[in-house]
């Protein structure tokens, strides 16, 4: 019974004098140290594991309720993290002691990503949330269509939330792919999808390739006009669809990818390797804050004359105002300059004739396109007001032109009979370009829906900036200050394109020299670019989208297959599905193991040992098999 006695000695150290409890901690100390020293050093053939885990079940048993939680959701990255921490912490309010303190502590570790002990505190909330964000999937089924509102996609959106859970737990625990997104950014959901677009195009290339063979066979031998050609047609453009919309899906994901990375640690830190290969590729720059200073020095010259940079301030202005948006002052927004035209990461110019703009007097099925606003407001006969006009023909008594205003108040009143929706009506009638709004979807997988903010001069110089703020549902809870959609803890980003520009009246005439300029030096560092990064993604064993010829010292591209639009998003995709780490990290497996979950599983029954010591029972009457109990 001298063991029995030796741990009675923890019961309640409030009750006992100083020197007893000095006594009784020594003691037990000694008993730790025996039953340690004996369950190392002896043979231990008869362990019973059954009574281990009810030793282990009484102890969560014995947990106060947000222990309990705690222990339930450790494995749920951040999830897990806040409901220890506020368990922990909890304990330590209602029992302040160096033994809860150090629970506390050693409870926040898991916090920590691995590898990177000294980032403890907001760095870490970074890190972890970057991770977690990284690998929801980018593709929404369900999210865009006719009569989908917030409602709708939050549930569309809800979806995806369990694959994203599975993924963010692969990322967490399993080696390979903690050590792929530790070393090259690169998310399990990139992977997934970047290795779905390589079998997708393999497989329709493979079915397209004979079906290509036969239709230029029927066209050498002239039966383009029979219902089997027509057939042939359809089936190959079927093929060419399902994989270019895999090769979209898989580039779109790692620009999400890289758009989290850049808004939870900036615009140039962040990103290693892959992500940073094609920063400029589908992008052009992307800056600390959204202003259009930046903007204007970046791609100002592509701006016509006709509206410059007063046009552009305007669009500026307007798109703080979107209610989609829901600008936040409080909050910084990265402003990130993006490339109109973009193979496999989209196409963002709709064109003049794309109805965008929301219209009850002209256009078709309450839309209205630039050529209808052309045609409406542009469009003068010898009655319509203004100087200037054609002189009647023989044939034509009342022939039309295309004419620009001269009058500020007279454009507006043109404008005002489209029926579309003027934002900054005084500043027309100062001399300023009438700013409207429009929206559309884009095949661009990380923007989606997309606003158009479009820029109308008097003489019909048209510049049109597509937006978008990278989020998922842009939605404020009533009441409160809380925004769904947004990354918590990171920067706001906003997606601007380059100008889009157009000339109502003169559609034939030539851009300036100025801009002519402007749009080669734009060509030039995307190709740029795009040699850089295919140069690095060979360099991963694998990846092969050219050959090296010895004779002509050049190197020959491979045939191109279905489903990507340039060899650089070709080699972008097999580099994400083929890299591989130098080393396995093994790290959070321990960590967890070792420190995140025992913890609170250690207090639980150590409190429980001191309850039974008060009943008369003791861990030690209840343990005949001599392995040590877990609060030891």
């Amino acid at each position: 019974m001298a063991e029995e006695k030796g741990l009675q000695g923890l019961v309640n150290p409030r009750s006992r004098t100083v020197r007893g409890e000095e006594e009784r901690m020594l003691e037990a100390q000694r008993l730790r140290k025996e039953q340690l020293e004996s369950l190392y050093n002896m043979e231990r053939p008869n362990i019973d594991y059954a009574q281990i885990a009810e030793d282990a079940y009484e102890g969560i048993k014995a947990m106060d309720t947000a222990d309990q939680i705690a222990l339930g959701t450790s494995f749920v990255p951040i999830v897990g993290d806040i409901t220890g921490g506020i368990a922990d912490t909890r304990t330590l309010i209602n029992e302040p002691s160096l033994r809860n303190l150090g629970f506390l502590l050693a409870g926040l570790l898991p916090f920590v990503p691995s590898g990177g002990v000294v980032k403890a505190g907001r760095g870490a909330y970074k890190a972890a949330a970057q991770k977690a964000a990284t690998n929801l999937k980018n593709r929404v089924p369900n999210f865009y269509g006719q009569g989908v509102g917030s409602v709708q996609k939050g549930a569309a959106f809800g979806t995806t939330i369990p694959e994203g859970i599975v993924n963010v737990l692969r990322a967490r625990y399993n080696p390979t792919d903690k050590a792929l997104q530790e070393k090259y950014n690169i998310s399990v959901a990139d992977r997934k999808v970047a290795r779905s677009a390589l079998k997708v195009s393999e497989k329709k290339t493979a079915e397209l390739r004979p079906i290509q063979a036969q239709i230029r066979a029927m066209r050498k031998e002239g039966k383009v006009d029979t219902e089997e050609f027509e057939a042939l047609q359809e089936k190959a453009k079927g093929l060419r669809k399902d994989a270019n919309t895999a090769g979209k899906v898989a580039v779109g994901q790692g620009n999400q990818t890289r758009a989290m990375t850049k808004q939870y640690y900036g615009p140039d830190t962040g990103l290693q390797g892959i992500h940073k290969n094609y920063d400029q590729v589908d992008h052009i720059k992307t800056f600390k804050t959204f202003n259009v200073d930046d903007y204007f020095k970046t791609v100002g010259d592509l701006v016509p004359s006709g509206t410059g940079k007063e046009g552009v301030e305007e669009i500026f202005k307007q798109i703080k105002t979107l209610p989609a948006i829901g600008y936040n002052p409080k909050k910084n927004y990265q402003m990130n300059i993006r490339r109109t035209h973009t193979g496999s990461a989209g196409k963002l110019e709709k064109g003049p004739q794309a109805r965008l703009f929301y219209s009850n007097k002209i256009g078709k099925e309450g839309r209205a396109s630039l050529v209808d606003i052309k045609n409406s407001v542009f469009t003068r006969t010898k009655n319509s007001p203004g100087k200037r006009y054609l002189k009647p023909t023989k044939k034509d008594k009342n022939p039309t032109m295309l004419q620009g205003y001269n009058n500020d108040k007279e454009f507006l009143e043109a404008l005002d009979k489209t029926g579309i929706n003027i934002l900054n009506r005084d500043e027309v009638l100062k001399g300023k370009p009438a700013i409207i709004t429009g929206d559309g979807t884009t095949d661009a997988y990380e923007l989606g829906g997309v606003n158009y903010m479009t820029a109308i001069s008097k003489r019909g110089k048209i510049t049109q900036i597509v937006n978008d703020e990278h989020d998922v549902i842009s939605r404020k809870i009533p009441k409160t200050d809380i925004e769904v959609g947004k990354l918590p803890g990171a920067d706001r980003f906003m997606n601007v394109s380059e100008p889009i520009v157009y000339d109502l009246i003169n559609p034939t005439k030539k851009a300036t020299d100025i801009q002519k300029d402007a749009k080669a030096a734009l060509k030039a560092q995307k190709e740029s670019a795009e040699l850089a990064a295919i140069a690095e993604y060979e360099k991963i064993p694998g990846v092969k989208v050219r050959e090296f010829n010895e004779k002509t010292g050049k190197y020959k591209y491979l045939p191109k297959p279905v489903g990507f639009k340039s060899y650089e998003q070709w080699a972008r995709v097999q580099a994400v599905a083929k890299v591989q780490p130098t080393n396995k990290d093994y790290s959070r497996l321990i960590k967890d193991a070792t420190i995140g979950s025992p913890t609170r599983v250690v207090r639980a029954l150590e409190e429980d040992e001191q309850e039974n010591k008060r009943g008369g029972g003791s861990v030690i009457e209840r343990n005949p098999y001599n392995y040590p109990p877990r609060s030891i």
